[in-house]
């Protein structure tokens, strides 16, 4: 029937709710920590201190870390090296790629297209 089907607990679950009258279809509040995120919140500490860890992050906000990931991944944020940076390249390393590969082929069509620089490999 594909993955999208429902399984036959959750069918059952959604029967007895539909049976004991309760017709809302939102789902209600879990117990736990809150998965939404005040996204100022979350930018002001990332600007100052982008070194700083999810976990580290979500204990000053009072949320889950994955909470955290997910709404910095939202912004175009991702963890590299340590630091949280922005996802999308700048203009200038952009450009700085092009330049890199326009080298690449300029240098290849200077290669000697000889048998032996093919045999060396």
């Amino acid at each position: 029937m594909g993955e999208e089907i429902l399984s036959i607990r959750t069918a059952q679950h959604w029967f007895n709710r539909f049976k004991n009258g309760n017709l809302e279809l939102d789902d209600l509040p879990r117990p736990g920590k809150p998965l939404e995120v005040d996204v100022d919140l979350l930018k002001q500490p990332i600007e100052q201190d982008p070194r700083l860890a999810s976990r580290c992050l979500a204990e000053q906000l009072g949320c889950s870390h994955t909470a955290v990931k997910k709404h910095l991944n939202e912004l175009g944020k991702k963890w590299r090296y340590g630091v949280w940076i922005p996802h999308e390249l700048s203009q200038h390393q952009l450009q700085h790629r092009v330049d890199a590969c326009m080298d690449l082929m300029i240098s290849h069509r200077q290669l000697p297209m000889t048998p032996q620089y093919y045999h060396r490999r």
